[in-house]
């Protein structure tokens, strides 16, 4: 497999799973953010853009899980 087929076929797996496509949208806000910031001497906006992260690990840990059972919407009662 060429590297062009393999990045094609892992742009589109990303695409598949939407919260892929959040978290890379999240990342491009805050890396726009953090330029800005630094840009214009704000640190503020520079900083507070950083508080973005924690979500963006958590749509990207989220969307590389495997959908075949570990998270299947059922809830199980421990007594």
């Amino acid at each position: 497999m060429s590297s062009l087929q393999s990045v094609t076929q892992r742009v589109s797996t990303a695409l598949q799973r939407s919260s892929y496509l959040a978290a890379t949208v999240a990342v491009a806000i805050a890396a726009a953010s953090v330029g800005y910031g630094l840009t214009n001497n704000d640190l503020l906006t520079a900083l507070g853009a950083l508080l973005i992260v924690p979500s963006i690990v958590l749509l990207y840990e989220i969307g590389s899980r495997d959908h075949s059972g570990e998270f299947d919407g059922t809830r199980r009662q421990t007594n």
